[in-house]
């Protein structure tokens, strides 16, 4: 059927607006997008977060979908550098410059909702997809509409899930849900972003109007339209993680709108709690990288390589490190980490206890609250935690000269006063060689 002979098919949006629970999830999203957005962390802090989240995106996406490669493969494939030998490649590789097409996009103010852009998302997370020798997905497929019948139905069992409208309604139904998002965005007060994404994401999977590779394409396009509307700020986000962690909930809330006569509650309900869990996750760990002192208006000035070993530590939340911890994270020579954590400590950036390879640093507002001039209160737990970063790697237990070489002299009076140095070296595995007899 010839596009232009079908006019739009109008597109409804099934839901009450708003239940007393969408509106609780709708204000989670806007407290912790204002913390984000208020955020001040280095503009390292910035870039990792990004690579991250964009790392994140690409394997949580496809794994959706059963693309089994892992982080590694999709971190290979953000920095360019993984080759696309096998399908699976190909979707990770197709996904990356999915994502860079949507940050042109976006950057060009070019990313409104039309048909043609929707299918030109589908061919570049497609592309190379296709194969002659497949029954349903043909080279000709790419990034244009079915042109045959689509049913959703488990792969196992056979059961029908989901049949999706004839192929003639196709163009129709996609050109009626584009003049409904425009429609709506002259609306913001009473249609937030996440609310249009949410629908849009629904109105994929049910059109289904390609021949495979819908679900990435209505991923995408959630994220084209959080783009355009400033709701994915610094880049730092990867809403993914949320329905991969637990697919059959993800497809659970997708079915439950065909279930229910076309009621999209539960669906938005569900998805806008994964917003709000992305969003709330990203704004602890932006406050907790701005609470250790990773901020950009700090008074001293980084090095780039200080801000790279400092910000990799912040954000693998370590309570303390090494200076070869620190060397492995900026990626420089035992000298130049040795000469950088004189200059922090001297800035007071960080803060340092013992001497010589067992010396820890931390962060001011990670460091052991003795330090701050507070007596601590040990627990087994804090004990036990503190021990094993000690005896990392170990099989015996350190003597005592060794604990008061690392600072750490309270922790070995903890030991004492909590069961003894022989008990704490059962617990943790390790042989005694009697040197604290008198303990």
């Amino acid at each position: 059927m010839n596009e232009d002979a079908l006019g739009p098919i109008e597109y409804h949006a099934r839901f009450r607006r708003y239940e007393p629970p969408v509106v609780a999830v709708l204000s989670r999203i806007s407290a912790a997008l204002a913390r984000i957005t208020d955020a001040d962390i280095l503009p390292a802090a910035e870039n990792q977060l990004r690579s991250s989240a964009k790392v994140g995106t690409i394997h949580y996406s496809t794994l959706i979908e059963g693309n089994e490669l892992d982080q590694i493969e999709a971190d290979r494939a953000v920095r360019g550098v993984l080759t696309p030998d096998t399908q699976a490649k190909i979707e990770l590789v197709n996904y990356v410059e999915a994502l860079d097409f949507l940050d042109r996009r976006a950057e060009e103010g070019a990313a409104e909702l039309t048909p043609e852009f929707i299918k030109e998302v589908h061919g570049i997370a497609s592309k190379g997809l296709g194969s002659e020798e497949s029954e349903h997905f043909k080279p000709r497929h790419e990034g244009e509409w079915r042109d045959g019948t689509a049913v959703v139905a488990d792969r196992v069992t056979g059961t029908v899930f989901h049949r999706a409208p004839p192929p003639g309604d196709v163009p129709g139904l996609i050109a009626g849900l584009c003049e409904w998002v425009t429609k709506v965005e002259a609306r913001p007060g009473e249609y937030p972003p996440a609310v249009i994404a949410a629908n849009v994401h629904y109105a994929i999977t049910d059109i289904h109007p390609f021949a495979d590779v819908n679900g990435r394409a209505a991923r995408l396009l959630t994220v084209a339209l959080l783009m355009r509307h400033d709701q994915v700020p610094q880049h730092i986000f990867s809403f993914e993680r949320y329905y991969a962690e637990d697919r059959e909930a993800y497809y659970d809330a997708l079915r439950s709108v065909r279930r229910r006569t076309l009621n999209m509650e539960t669906w938005l309900e569900y998805f806008l709690r994964g917003l709000a869990d992305e969003y709330e996750r990203v704004a602890n760990k932006v406050a907790r990288l701005a609470r250790l002192g990773l901020r950009a208006s700090r008074a001293v000035q980084l090095t780039h390589q200080q801000e790279k070993g400092l910000v990799a530590l912040g954000m693998a939340e370590l309570t303390s490190f090494t200076r070869a911890d620190y060397q492995r994270e900026a990626k420089i020579s035992r000298s130049a980490a040795i000469r950088d954590l004189r200059q922090l400590k001297a800035a007071r950036v960080i803060t340092g206890r013992g001497d010589g390879p067992a010396a820890r640093y931390y962060f001011p507002a990670a460091q052991p609250e003795e330090t701050r001039g507070r007596t601590r209160k040990w627990t087994d737990e804090q004990i036990e935690a503190d021990l094993r970063e000690l005896c990392a790697g170990r099989t015996a237990w350190p003597p005592v000269a060794e604990f008061k070489k690392a600072g750490l002299l309270p922790l070995y009076q903890a030991v004492v006063r909590n069961g003894g140095a022989d008990e704490w070296a059962r617990r943790l595995g390790l042989t005694r060689r009697g040197q604290e007899a008198s303990d």
